[in-house]
């Protein structure tokens, strides 16, 4: 099936018109309907309906929509791959979870940059499931996490520490506030907090910069990145909190063993390990 035909399919569902659909993929309104017609010769099924002055998809229509968009994503993707193939470039994937990046690696992202400079690098933020998933199936080199994957398959290499703090937007804490934010810092964090504190958080993220604007735009309560919290402390924007928590949190290195890449891998480490 010609790829052409889904994406006149993704533009008839976005722009709901035939006509819309034509200019926009700039062919004739005629073309439009033909491809419509073979997908649904295809699949054997109606997937859209055409009234006055209405157009909508049918549930099978609904439920080709996003498999459209993941073939026309994949097939992008592919010539990007063969692009980066024809011009020789060694392609180089770091992922790091929200709070990694935010506390740890969007500081060094300039560094790996530089270093990486004669690589195709691409890097990402994604939950630590998705992460491991792409690990295992080598279309991801490198996963930057709190908390290491216990499985054979993987090397989980220390390279670091970030430190946290309890901060807020007022200089008193206790167990009856009632705008405490719960950031997640990892299995071990969870561990530790469920065990010193009892406060019932009123909102919970991924992502510490979400935390951190909240409190400064609301009010407050949260652990956050030493370094991401310093010129907020300095100027009394926020507070410092006693904490009862381990505030030291470990940056682990994961990768897949027997590794392609081995050498940029021990380069990008090296990087990470010098500008502690």
């Amino acid at each position: 099936m010609d790829i052409r035909v889904f994406k006149t399919f993704i533009a008839v569902a976005e722009n709901k018109h035939f006509g819309r659909a034509a200019e926009t993929l700039y062919i004739t309104q005629a073309a439009v309907s033909a491809r419509i017609k073979q997908l649904e010769e295809f699949y054997a099924t109606k997937l859209i309906i055409r009234e006055k002055n209405n157009l909508r998809l049918t549930p099978s229509g609904d439920a080709l929509l996003s498999h459209a968009h993941l073939m026309v994503s994949q097939m992008d993707q592919s010539k990007i791959a063969l692009s980066i193939a024809n011009q020789q470039k060694i392609s180089f994937n770091i992922a790091a979870t929200p709070n990694v990046w935010d506390a740890f690696f969007s500081n060094r992202i300039h560094d790996a940059i530089e270093l990486l400079d004669n690589v195709a690098l691409s890097t990402e933020i994604s939950v630590r499931e998705a992460i491991q998933r792409k690990l295992d199936d080598r279309t991801l080199d490198v996963g930057l996490l709190m908390d290491p994957i216990k499985d054979d398959e993987f090397t989980n290499e220390l390279i670091g520490h970030f430190d946290l703090s309890l901060v807020g937007s007022r200089s008193t804490f206790d167990k009856n506030v009632e705008d405490y934010i719960l950031v997640d810092w990892g299995i071990t964090f969870q561990k530790e907090h469920a065990l010193h504190h009892k406060v019932t958080p009123n909102f919970k993220t991924s992502t510490a910069m979400i935390a951190l604007e909240v409190i400064l735009s609301k009010g407050g309560f949260a652990y956050l990145p030493t370094e991401l919290i310093t010129q907020s402390l300095e100027s009394q924007e926020l507070f410092e909190i006693e904490a009862p928590l381990q505030i030291k949190r470990p940056i682990f290195m994961v990768y897949r063993k027997n590794n392609t890449n081995d050498e940029l891998i021990s380069q990008f480490k090296n990087l990470l390990m010098i500008i502690q």
